[in-house]
């Protein structure tokens, strides 16, 4: 038995890891996993004969049956000898695992049916494919009992199941998942026009069938449903993600809920946005933002990053909540999607700078950050939906009496205040299956005292830091102006805006600075020094700006100087009688100088100064010729030379 397992090549399972053994020169065996992870191992023959049966087993090449007895009748028990007498016969006449030629199965097929009374012999190349067979299964000779079940032959022709594919791609494997029988109503019409009327037609049942086994099960949903529902059914559950302490792997991600919210006056400021950061092993919520609006912004990312690492102070939270928040820390690894806002430099340098590493999966693949989407799930039923002006999901819209806005009751501080109560007493002490019946607020507790959370140690500054980023210009003669952002003025108290200002001016260079923000909080903004690259803040110039103040509270309080323009008032100038009389005289000076600008021009005085030296020039006496004692020929041409009709000769 040893030596059959000690054989370069041979598969084994040691300690449930997947092996191959080679056997070595000094007789030992090595055992190579197919995980890179382990490295190989070297066991004396002594060693591996021990471990046969206990820890080490052999993996059979071929397929390996299920373990379970054979069920066969007594005549798949006559039929088994019957095989087993040819197989036999030609395991005796061919090398091992061999099923010979043509030739040899020939004879030994009319050898054995001459032996065993064989009425029914077989062909050579059934002998052939049952020895490969048996060679590859544990269950030899009994694998080839199991035939596949015949089906029926179609009664209809091949052209009319051509035609009925084709209707089935044309009209039933198209996005939308269009009706079996609007697909069967197009394919009795062209039937009947290609093939008459008097032709047997399949029936709506077997033109199911045929629409059902028109292609693979995955590729029908994505055909039908997209590539999305797809990529979907194709996921498969094999094992589940495994964390051994806390903040070793967090996910994060936004979802939208439909619930309204308006301001203090009653404003509607529009839908609530959630960024959410979970970790993994505690399934503890670690930052949560809710912003106004639609969309992943870098801006709201980072905030709900720098809320998952940073400690929450209790002044912050709500006088309602009964329990604590103490879940902080700086992260391993952030797992999110290839969101925008995720994805983004910004959100990449914050996370390079505050020391943890970044994760992107794929984007409409909820299964590979399960747990955010499992908390999202339980938000909205046991959050979302105990709120009256909470919309649904969008599939759930068209069957409501109202819309998001009119449904809107809430402030957007009486949401957080509300969510952060849900989370923090009720999320966070209710026992999780999967933390073995433990609430997630237990086993932080009991992990943190053996995990300590960290900051990072750079934490004073990247808790000032800001994803939205823009150039701004600094304004004013003097520099003394400082920046303007979403129509608000920006300077600091240490006057080094106007600094900046003056000093680029100076070099020849636009006075220009890059400036950090968020529409979470628009009393203040980072400014990067262009000459240093320091950061400092700069705060908003106007003082009824309190801090916390969303871009969409602002919008809803200020409202656009541009927005449903109409009718702004009487124009008193237009009916007022000084201003119709002066108007008049205006009109009549216009006149006046028009008419001079565009009278005639004298022409009578201008000729008579063209034509006046040419009369001086006649009443001066001619000057006298005198002769020159050179002869002179006339130029007028001689008949000789000319032609008598007066043409060229040459002509």
């Amino acid at each position: 038995m040893f030596n059959a397992i000690a054989v370069t090549g041979n598969r084994v399972s040691f300690r449930n890891l997947h092996a191959t053994l080679t056997t070595l020169p000094d007789s030992s065996v090595a055992l190579t996993f197919d995980e890179k992870k382990h490295g190989t191992i070297i066991k004396s023959r002594r060693e591996i004969e021990f471990e046969f049966g206990k820890t080490l087993y052999l993996i059979p090449k071929g397929k390996v049956a299920a373990p379970k007895a054979l069920d066969l009748s007594i005549t798949d028990l006559e039929e088994l000898k019957r095989r087993s007498a040819y197989l036999e016969e030609l395991q005796r006449h061919t090398e091992k695992n061999g099923v010979g030629g043509v030739k040899i199965r020939r004879q030994i097929i009319a050898r054995v049916a001459r032996e065993i009374n064989d009425t029914r012999p077989i062909s050579p190349a059934t002998l052939g494919r049952w020895a490969k067979q048996a060679h590859e299964h544990s269950h030899g000779i009994a694998s080839t009992l199991g035939t596949k079940k015949r089906c029926r032959k179609s009664s209809f022709s091949q052209d009319i199941q051509d035609l009925a594919l084709e209707v089935i791609d044309d009209y039933y494997l198209q996005l939308g998942n269009p009706t079996l029988q609007y697909a069967y109503d197009c394919f009795t019409e062209e039937f009947e026009a290609k093939f008459g009327k008097k032709v047997k037609r399949p029936c709506r049942e077997l033109f199911r069938k045929w629409a059902t086994q028109a292609c693979d099960p995955i590729e029908f949903i994505e055909r039908r449903e997209g590539r999305r529902a797809g990529k979907a059914a194709r996921r498969n559950a094999k094992k589940k993600f495994r964390t051994e302490r806390i903040l070793e792997r967090v996910e994060a991600d936004a979802v939208n809920l439909a619930i309204g919210v308006t301001d203090e006056e009653g404003r509607y400021l529009g839908p609530v946005t959630l960024f959410a950061v979970i970790d993994v092993y505690s399934r503890s919520i670690l930052g949560l933002i809710a912003q106004v609006g639609r969309g992943e912004s870098s801006g709201s990312v980072i905030d709900s990053y720098k809320h998952a690492i940073g400690p929450k102070s209790p002044d912050l939270l709500p006088n309602s909540v009964q329990n604590d928040w103490p879940m902080y820390g700086t992260p391993e690894t952030f797992v999110s999607d290839g969101g925008s806002g995720y994805v983004s430099v910004q959100t990449q340098s914050f996370l390079l700078d505050a020391g943890s590493q970044s994760q992107i999966v794929q984007t409409y693949a909820g299964w590979r950050k399960p747990f955010i989407e499992r908390f999202f799930l339980t938000l909205r039923t046991r959050f979302a939906q105990t709120l009256r002006g909470y919309c649904g999901k969008h599939t759930d819209r068209p069957n409501l009496d109202a819309t998001i806005k009119e449904k809107a009751s809430m402030t957007l501080q009486e949401f957080r205040n509300a969510l952060y109560e849900w989370v923090i007493d009720e999320y966070h002490q209710t026992a999780h299956r999967g933390l073995n019946g433990k609430t997630p607020y237990e086993v932080w507790e009991e992990r943190a005292r053996e995990f300590p959370p960290q900051l990072p140690a750079n934490f004073e500054r990247i808790r000032f830091t800001m994803g939205e980023t823009r150039m701004c210009k600094i304004s004013g003669d003097h520099a003394h102006q400082g920046i303007q952002l979403n129509k608000l003025r920006y300077n600091d108290n240490e006057d080094r805006l106007k600094h900046i200002g003056m000093t680029l001016r100076r070099m020849g260079r636009p006075a220009e600075v890059q400036v950090e923000y968020t529409h979470n909080d628009v009393h203040s903004v980072n400014v990067v020094d262009p000459i240093t690259d320091e950061v400092f803040q700069a705060f908003v110039s106007d003082l009824d700006i309190k801090p916390g103040t969303t871009l969409a509270e602002l919008k809803a309080q200020r409202g656009s100087t541009y927005a449903n323009k109409g009718f702004t008032g009487r124009r008193k100038s237009r009916s007022s009688l000084t201003v119709t009389n002066a108007n008049e005289a205006h009109d009549a000076n216009m006149r006046r100088v028009g008419s001079r600008q565009t009278q005639r021009a004298p022409t009578n005085a201008i000729y008579a100064e063209l034509v006046r030296p040419i009369e001086e020039e006649d009443t001066l006496p001619r000057p006298t010729v005198r002769r020159s004692s050179m002869r002179t020929e006339t130029l007028e041409l001689s008949s000789e030379e000319y032609g008598a009709d007066g043409e060229y000769e040459d002509d």
